[in-house]
């Protein structure tokens, strides 16, 4: 009986050391070798994106051009695209960018595409209001704040109010009028209300342009309401525009090399996929060689194999064609 207990007492010493340095091992291999230094973790790639300063969506501008602002990618090129014209311009070592564009009357439709060495892009869309009857609004907002008082209370409530000073459009089709108020429904179906009152003008665009009365308005028209917004998000409006409904613009840049050329189409491949893509001038075309930041217009026969360009135009499928072409790097 006593050796019985004298080995149940061993046998367990014995598994309980076992136990004890297979802890120890386990304790070792887990650490870390520099217990005084911590792990580093690994720092995120920033993501590629376009930043703009300026302007904002569904900004008004009563003048042109239009300075176009904000930061990307170190060195990216940054192509953007309006209603009849096309730019580009290159971020410098930090980022930044900035290009002067012109507007057309009523609606604009931007589209700026940015895209890095390897072909990567981002692309943002804004819509941007022109009228140059919308001046004199302006100048009246201004007027009224000179005549203010210049008291420490009014700089610090003009601060504060600046945003809402900011002349911003509203688009949508009229589902609901009132005396003093109109209320749309925009294209992404939200439901806003615009104020109106006996200064308010209107102008319905079409073949011919034509001052009309607010009272002219009924429901079921596609408007661009203009004006700024008050404290309770409400747009106080100065200018409606009663037009077409605007549709989504299908320009769009690509980013790519020359594989085979003629004098009418080039054979490209996409720089990102290595896609073979057809680019087509259309009539009147524009093509320019950037060198040294400076932009030359040069014939579309002009472009050689193994030339890398921005296009920037309508892509069917079959073909991309081209609105304009910059060569960016001439072989």
């Amino acid at each position: 009986m006593r050796k019985e207990v004298l080995f149940a007492i061993l046998a367990g010493a014995t598994l309980g050391l076992i136990i004890a340095f297979g802890v120890w091992r386990a304790n070792i291999a887990l650490s870390p070798k520099n217990p005084g230094q911590s792990q580093a973790t690994p720092t995120p790639k920033p993501e590629f994106a376009i930043s703009l300063a300026s302007p904002s969506d569904l900004d008004v501008f009563s003048e042109n051009p239009v300075s176009l602002s904000g930061i990307t990618k170190a060195n990216a090129f940054v192509a953007v695209s309006t209603e009849e014209e096309d730019y580009l311009t290159q971020a410098d070592t930090k980022g930044s960018f900035e290009v002067s564009v012109e507007l057309i009357g009523g609606v604009n439709q931007i589209v700026i595409t940015a895209f890095d060495e390897k072909g990567s892009e981002v692309t943002q869309k804004l819509l941007l209001v022109y009228s140059s009857e919308f001046q004199k609004y302006i100048k009246e907002g201004e007027s009224q704040d000179q005549e203010a008082t210049d008291s420490i209370r009014f700089r610090v409530e003009q601060k504060v109010s600046q945003a809402l000073k900011s002349p911003k459009a509203l688009l949508g089709t009229v589902t609901d009028i009132s005396e003093n108020t109109l209320q749309i429904k925009s294209v992404a179906g939200e439901i806003e209300q615009i104020s109106v009152s006996a200064d308010t003008s209107a102008l319905a665009m079409g073949k011919t342009n034509k001052e009309v009365k607010v009272a002219d308005v009924a429901i079921g028209d596609y408007i661009v309401a203009t004006g700024f917004m008050n404290g309770n998000g409400v747009l106080n409006t100065k200018r409606i525009l009663i037009t077409s409904p605007i549709e989504a613009t299908n320009r769009m840049a690509i980013f790519a090399k020359v594989s085979k050329d003629n004098n009418t189409s080039l054979i490209t491949q996409v720089i990102k996929t290595g896609e073979d893509k057809k680019v087509t001038p259309q009539k009147g075309a524009a093509v320019f060689l950037i060198s040294e930041g400076k932009a030359s217009k040069i014939t579309f026969a002009k472009i050689d194999l193994d030339d890398t360009l921005v296009a920037i135009g309508t892509d069917t499928g079959e073909a991309f064609t081209a609105r304009t072409v910059f060569v960016v790097n001439q072989q």
